[in-house]
């Protein structure tokens, strides 16, 4: 899968699993989409599963999913790393 797939796909995720279609990238999920911690954990597996990205305890900072900007930068670095 290329960094531009999973970045977009990630943000789809984001925006069909909330109902929230306009959600901007730079919004706050948990403010402005009504994310929880629980949600959080669904992109995780999201994450994991779906893209094949393995995730480490350092990639589980809130700043890290507040937004879905902060989401895609943090799928393509992981890209990029591997």
């Amino acid at each position: 899968m290329t960094e531009s797939e999973a970045t977009a796909r990630i943000g789809d995720f984001v925006r069909s699993s909330l109902g929230k279609d306009d959600l901007a990238g730079s919004d706050d999920i948990f403010e402005v989409g009504g994310a929880s911690s629980i949600f959080a954990m669904e992109i995780v597996l999201y994450i994991e599963q779906e893209l094949g990205i393995e995730l480490d305890e350092d990639d589980l900072e809130r700043k890290r999913f507040e937004t879905i900007d902060a989401l895609k930068d943090m799928v393509a670095s992981k890209i990029r790393a591997a």
